[in-house]
């Protein structure tokens, strides 16, 4: 028996497949195919709600359109206390441009050829999520009906979202950029994530439709959607207080899809929202845990430009003066590719600068 394994033969991509994606600095195929089902969908997500940048005119229109405005009620928060408008706007006007740009920061020819446009894109980014996080939290309390789960979960990923972008920055800063690879990956996966939510939300709404689901919605919101109190008590005769004076009057709605009444349709929707949020967040968690451990080599080249650059830097322990496992945990210490690398690091080791990088 050989020694050596034989190996498999492999399908090798066609050359037009070459051609589509190697002029983007794409060097594998299924980087490319990955890049361009989750960030075409992405893409897809955002370029449909830019039009929500029209805040008064398409997002909280007076004469909404279903699946091109915000969803019925949600509105009436947006419009009657400053608080929510200004959350809302901060979340839509900062999240949609950190979005796009992000996107950008992973074509690698970006990265590659245009490095200063690639780290100005990237510090604009984040900032800008930043914002729009500190957005999503002040609107919590009353998106999609803003129950308990709802607020957990967006106070759960925003700091699960920004703690990944944390520590890409940090690791970036120390020149770690396989570690700054992968915490950018795991804050972009975690915030994509609810784009598969408005997926399986509208797909739950759709399937307890016909099943005796039901929750408490403020008659001032239902008024709101109506615009007309012969129509709400038509409706809903348990609002008759809320004319008389009751403004925290409630009512039961029946959570059904397709039914004609708007306010049916988003109770609906609000009922499906926060079981699809923690759903689509463990799947988008999972997910992007099996990829980076379905990439070693790609993280063990990045290792090892890591390691030449900090080693250029000046850096105490080139190849490990990020963030990484050997630094701080117990995993076995990481050594250079070649033996000729080995002995350079063992040589600074026993004379070691300031660190600083600078």
């Amino acid at each position: 028996m050989s020694p050596t394994a034989p190996q498999r033969p492999g399908r090798r991509p066609s050359a037009f497949a070459r051609w589509v994606y190697r002029p983007i600095g794409f060097s594998k195929a299924y980087n490319f195919i990955l890049f361009f089902i989750f960030g075409g969908a992405f893409l897809g997500f955002i370029l449909a709600r830019l039009q929500y940048l029209d805040f008064d005119g398409v997002f909280c229109s007076p004469n909404p359109r279903p699946g091109h405005s915000a969803a019925p009620g949600e509105c009436y928060y947006y419009t009657k206390f400053p608080r929510y408008k200004i959350g809302i706007q901060l979340h839509l006007f900062c999240v949609l441009p950190a979005g796009l740009l992000a996107l950008l920061q992973f074509v690698p020819i970006l990265r590659h050829k245009f490095i200063l446009f690639h780290r100005i894109s990237g510090y604009i980014s984040l900032t800008l999520f930043t914002i729009g996080t500190v957005g999503a939290l002040m609107i919590a309390r009353h998106s999609f009906g803003g129950d308990l789960a709802t607020q957990g979960w967006t106070g759960f990923v925003s700091i699960l979202t920004m703690g990944s972008f944390l520590m890409s920055y940090i690791n970036i800063k120390r020149l770690q950029i396989e570690e700054h690879r992968a915490w950018m990956l795991r804050g972009w996966f975690y915030a994509g994530s609810i784009l598969t939510a408005r997926l399986i939300m509208i797909i739950s709404a759709v399937a307890i439709s016909g099943s005796n689901y039901y929750v408490t919605r403020p008659c001032a919101v239902i008024d709101f959607v109506f615009k007309n109190q012969d129509t709400t008590l038509g409706f809903y005769p348990g609002c008759a207080s809320f004319y008389s004076g009751d403004a925290e009057q409630e009512v039961i709605v029946r959570a059904k899809m397709g039914s004609g009444n708007p306010v049916e349709s988003a109770a609906a929707l609000g009922l499906s929202f926060a079981m699809a949020l923690w759903i689509a967040g463990a799947l988008h968690a999972i997910g992007v845990e099996i990829y980076l451990h379905l990439t070693p080599r790609e993280k063990e080249r990045l290792r090892n430009v890591s390691y030449q650059r900090q080693l250029e830097a000046g850096m105490r322990n080139p190849g490990s003066a990020g963030l990484t496992s050997d630094r701080l945990g117990d995993a076995e210490g990481w050594v250079p590719r070649s033996a000729g690398e080995r002995d350079a690091k063992k040589r600074l080791a026993r004379c070691p600068s300031d660190g600083s990088g600078s």
